[in-house]
Parts: structure tokens; C-alpha cells; sequence
């Protein structure tokens, strides 16, 4: 696209004019309906509010890793279902923001945690088997996926299946986990997902966990 633009001075200036016809809407920055903000005030806050000891040194083993972002998930849960911070996942009005909202809050948390550890946390990386939320690794040998999905997800039961198998295969990961936030209409969609890592854990040497993560507003939250 740059190469394009910058191939002629009418070509920039056609450019220009297609950037001055679109429609511009501001956006709620104070509301953040969308999370487009909220999460980068966390890159820096959580760790010092809410620090969390972790230890990771000299070369360690898939196992350690594999305990480390085990732990950082468990923090997520946490901050989530006893610190409040549930009310990041909602907008104003009451009405959950977007999937990658949530996404983003949890970049926020382990990419604050993982700093400290020496462990790279890649978002939306491409495992070739296509896009997965989250890759961590320690050299290039242990990899870990994680799935941030919502209760609301449509798709929620056969990403289960479809999504995390295959990245799983495409990373040859240590593990893989599919982080579920309930915000409603979880209705038996967590017993069909318990019943499908049942059926891989029979079939298959993968062993992809199942963590479930209470996001429904308290009564008394109230927003950051």
C-alpha cells in the first residue's frame, strides 16, 4: 500500500482525497464501549497493585513453563472474580464489550508478569494452522497457546474443538489452554466443552485444558 501511494503525486493525492471522504465518528474514549483503551492503563498498573512472585530462571523445563502460564491464568481468574476487575468487561449500559476486549485485558496481565520472568507472550500469533490468541514461549522449544473466548461466543463449543487441536498440532505445543469467561448465555455449553477434552484426552496424546472464569457483574463492582 505504501509502495502504491508513493509511486506518484496523483496517487498520493488520490489518497488523501479517499481519507478526507470517510466518514469520521469520535469515539467514547471516557465510556470505551469497544476496550480499545482501557487495557493499556493495566500494562503498567497490575503489576505493581496486584504483584504476583514468579520464578523462572536459568533453563528451565516445559513443565515449569507450562506451571508459570498456569499461574499467570489463575491471576487473570483472580483479578477477574475477586478483585473487580469484571467491570472491564462490560460497557456502560451493562452489555459485555467485545471478545477482544477481553483478549486484550489478559495481554495486560501476563505481558506484565512474563516481563519479569523472561517469558515472550505473543498475541495473535500465526501458528500456520492460523491465528491463535495467545503463544508463550521460553527459546524455541516450549510453546504454550492460550484461547481467550466469551460465554457468548457462538462458536464457543467447536473452536473448542477445531481451533486449539489444530494450533496445537501446527506449534507442536507444550500445552494449550481454552480460557472460557462466563458473562452469560453459558447455558450447557461448559458440560459439552467438558465432555469434548474428555473424549481428546481418550483419543489423543493433546491434552488441552479447560479453564472456566466467573465474569458476571457483582452487585457492588464498580469501574476503575
Amino acid at each position: 500500500m505504501r509502495a502504491l501511494v508513493l509511486r506518484s503525486k496523483r496517487a498520493f493525492e488520490t489518497y488523501l482525497e479517499l481519507l478526507e471522504s470517510v466518514r469520521k465518528e469520535p469515539y467514547d474514549s471516557s465510556g470505551d464501549p469497544e476496550g480499545e483503551l482501557f487495557w493499556r492503563r493495566q500494562l503498567s498498573e497490575i503489576a505493581q497493585t496486584e504483584p504476583l512472585r514468579l520464578e523462572l530462571s536459568g533453563a528451565p523445563d516445559n513443565e515449569k513453563v507450562v506451571a508459570i502460564v498456569e499461574t499467570i491464568i489463575e491471576q487473570f481468574r483472580h483479578l477477574i472474580e475477586d478483585r473487580r476487575y469484571s467491570a472491564e468487561l462490560y460497557r456502560d449500559d451493562g452489555s459485555p464489550r467485545p471478545e477482544k476486549a477481553a483478549q486484550r485485558f489478559f495481554f495486560a496481565v501476563a505481558d506484565c508478569y512474563c516481563k519479569a520472568n523472561n517469558l515472550d507472550v505473543t498475541p495473535e500469533a500465526d501458528t500456520g494452522a492460523g491465528t491463535v490468541d495467545f503463544k508463550f514461549s521460553t527459546g524455541y522449544k516450549c510453546r504454550i497457546t492460550v484461547e481467550i473466548k466469551l460465554s457468548t461466543n457462538s462458536k464457543l463449543v467447536s473452536g473448542f474443538e477445531n481451533q486449539i487441536t489444530a494450533y496445537s498440532i501446527a506449534e507442536d505445543a507444550a500445552a494449550s489452554f481454552y480460557v472460557v469467561i462466563d458473562v452469560g448465555r453459558l447455558g450447557r455449553k461448559d458440560q459439552e466443552l467438558q465432555k469434548l477434552r474428555n473424549e481428546w484426552k481418550m483419543q489423543t496424546k493433546l491434552r488441552p485444558e479447560l479453564k472456566f472464569v466467573d465474569g458476571k457483574l457483582r452487585p457492588s463492582a464498580s469501574r476503575r
